[in-house]
């Protein structure tokens, strides 16, 4: 059996919603310091990888946000757990390689940014695009998915396609928006790259306003995924 498959195999174990890879190289894009090679010298691939949240704490936010933390938290954990042992059968067939949690240790919160991009690494792997939330769409289940990744010595298959356009604009996301962070959206993204939103009213509604509480409302205003097992 050859790796992807081992790794295929590994996913559904875990019971991952999909699993994708890509070359280092095409993460050259990125910002410095956020490029697999520049947090695992040697990067060959990138693994990205995502788990699907549960509807109902999501489809009844605001009234459920403190059900809809303990969903992403427990996800989060779930990710973490897959990272770990994603990285540990790749190491045991001799490739260096070094998971990366859903959510950033050292990340610069006050600016919603981590040390590598999920979202940006999930469309490179294949798997969905975009949507004017500025939110990663995956293929089947929308926005209500939470992502990890992992970066590997070992050279794999990739599984690139290019990006699928999952979001019809209606605009439902950024009338919801709380902050009011997403306007403009509609005529700025790319299902490929996304684009820049408002990210100093969105920590501020999230850190302040929220007390640290996620918010969540772009998520399950999405029309994309609902109602999918």
């Amino acid at each position: 059996m050859d790796l992807n498959s081992e790794l295929g195999y590994l996913a559904m174990s875990l019971g991952l919603h999909s699993l994708g890879c890509a070359p280092a190289k095409d993460y050259a894009g990125a910002p410095e310091g956020r490029r697999p090679q520049d947090i695992l010298p040697g990067a060959r691939s990138v693994v990205t990888f995502s788990y699907r949240l549960n509807n109902a704490a999501l489809d009844h936010l605001p009234a459920s946000r403190n059900q809809y933390m303990l969903e992403f938290n427990v996800v989060n954990q779930i990710l973490a757990q897959a990272s770990h042992k994603i990285a540990r059968l790749l190491e045991s067939k001799g490739h260096p390689s070094m998971g990366l949690n859903p959510e950033a240790d050292i990340g610069d919160y006050s600016r919603l940014k981590g040390d590598f991009s999920h979202k940006h690494s999930a469309v490179l792997c294949g798997l969905g695009g975009f949507g004017a939330n500025n939110l990663f769409l995956a293929n089947g289940a929308g926005p209500r998915v939470r992502l990890a990744s992992v970066l590997t010595a070992a050279e794999l298959k990739y599984s690139q396609s290019e990006p699928v356009n999952h979001c019809s604009q209606c605009g439902e996301c950024i009338s919801r928006c709380p902050a009011g962070a997403l306007k403009g959206g509609q005529d700025n993204f790319s299902p490929r790259t996304g684009w820049v939103i408002d990210k100093e009213k969105c920590a501020h509604y999230l850190f302040v306003v929220n007390a640290g509480k996620r918010c969540g409302l772009c998520v399950s205003s999405c029309p994309v995924g609902k109602n999918r097992n």
